[in-house]
């Protein structure tokens, strides 16, 4: 009715900020819905890449099964190890059999002790100041100045000797021994070998080696010959400079620890150790596939409901024909999972290896071009995770689109609470007028009904 006033929802508070919120919370539950169906396809893709690595796997110890050289593995023995090792360097050149070999000589390196000492390491031993020159397998490697006056940079004490000759070169080593009366100057060459032979001499006036009767003129000083190892096969004599003889014998290395006055035996044998093992593990990569595909296709799965994975686990049991026509494995029908007859495959490596040899060949033509197409661009598992990466993409444009619309709609209900709000401003202040001249807002005329 004209002239009545109805005020009483002037008043109050208006907290626009709750309404926005929940504003926002009903426009995002779409995008929310979205980002479930995104966090889904994220699970899917993971579990596609875990797939493709059980399969890498799987082709990685099939290649290695079926590689060329897997049988020709070879182990040897020695009848005594004290005075003889062996092992295997080249498994194709090495063959089975036996071999006796003695072992004549060592090597050993050339070392030469003075005959004479000196009373400390700080004692002068020459009288006369000179140079020695030291030779090695036949070639000048140091000159060394000494003198008699331990006041100079020249070296005059035995020790100071030693360690010139140690900085001049690395051939040969020389140290200060005692010998309980008397320390004495002992060179040794690093290197064993009939031909490293040192020579020690005075090309000047010194007396450096006359005072210690050590070197060329002192052979009573030459403690140790330099020479080579020397071994017997086949009634022929082997030498090395070391106390390791590569390929005396094909593919074996002989490492001599002593000598022996009867022959050591050496045996070479067939080495399937590794084969059987990457067999076993051949057989548990299938068996990791097995599992992964019942585990991610069931009804619970990150895969439920795809039968690639399925289709893929048959494939490749179909294409292991031949080892169960060779009786070598067989399926448990309610795991799945394959098991491996040890004890038949050592059979048949120990009596026909090279039906072995044929019955690899046949598995990698039934297997191998199946695998390269499963791990290809062109397969099943890389076109069903491009298919998941599609659609994840998709949805991600549309939650990008969606958000962006909400953001400029929540912007614009905001913009319309916020004159809202001053409107109820404006409301309360009239409310405050209309008190100060009613005085009391009982006083007001109400609604008729």
């Amino acid at each position: 009715m004209a002239g009545e006033f109805y005020i009483s929802n002037l008043a109050g508070t208006f907290d626009y900020q709750t309404i926005l919120d929940a504003y926002y919370q009903a426009q995002m539950q779409p995008v929310l819905m979205l980002q479930e169906q995104e966090s889904t396809l994220n699970s899917k893709i993971s579990a596609i890449n875990e797939f493709q690595d059980l399969i890498s796997n799987f082709y990685n110890v099939f290649d290695e099964l079926t590689s060329t050289n897997i049988l020709e593995q070879k182990v040897a023995f020695s009848s005594d190890e004290s005075v003889l090792s062996v092992k295997v360097t080249d498994p194709l050149k090495a063959q089975v059999g036996s071999y006796d070999v003695t072992v004549k000589q060592l090597a050993k390196n050339d070392v030469w002790l003075s005959v004479n000492g000196v009373a400390s390491t700080d004692s002068v031993p020459a009288t006369t100041a000179g140079t020695l020159q030291i030779s090695y397998a036949g070639t000048v490697i140091a000159t060394v100045d000494y003198d008699t006056d331990t006041n100079t940079s020249t070296p005059s004490t035995l020790q100071e000797i030693a360690s010139a000759i140690n900085s001049a070169q690395d051939k040969v080593i020389a140290s200060v021994i005692y010998d309980g009366s008397q320390y004495r100057l002992l060179l040794s060459g690093k290197d064993t070998g009939e031909t490293n032979v040192i020579s020690i001499t005075e090309i000047g006036s010194g007396d450096l080696l006359d005072q210690l009767q050590l070197g060329d003129s002192y052979t009573s000083s030459h403690v140790q010959q330099a020479q080579d190892a020397i071994i017997t096969l086949y009634g022929q004599d082997i030498s090395s400079p070391t106390n390791t003889f590569n390929e005396a014998i094909p593919g074996l290395e002989l490492s001599v620890k002593a000598t022996s006055s009867t022959a050591v035996s050496i045996t070479v044998e067939n080495d399937y150790t590794s084969f059987e093992e990457t067999f076993q593990n051949f057989i548990n990569a299938y068996n990791s596939i097995v599992d992964f595909v019942q585990t991610e296709s069931s009804k619970d799965g990150r895969l439920s409901g795809n039968t690639t994975l399925q289709m893929i686990r048959s494939s490749i049991l179909s294409k292991l024909q031949p080892l169960f026509d060779n009786n070598l494995i067989d399926v448990d029908k309610d795991t799945g999972h394959l098991t491996l007859d040890s004890l038949a495959l050592e059979d048949m490596l120990s009596s026909t290896p090279e039906s072995v040899e044929s019955l690899l060949q046949s598995l990698k033509t039934n297997l191998y071009d199946y695998l390269i197409y499963l791990k290809s661009p062109s397969g099943p598992v890389d076109a069903y995770e491009k298919s998941l990466e599609n659609q994840k993409s998709y949805l991600e444009e549309q939650i990008s689109e969606m958000q962006k619309l909400i953001t400029e709609q929540v912007e614009q209900f905001r913009q319309e609470l916020i004159q809202v709000q001053l409107l109820q401003e404006e409301m309360e202040a009239i409310r405050a007028k209309i008190v100060s001249v009613f005085g009391n807002t009982s006083l007001l005329p109400t609604t008729s009904s």
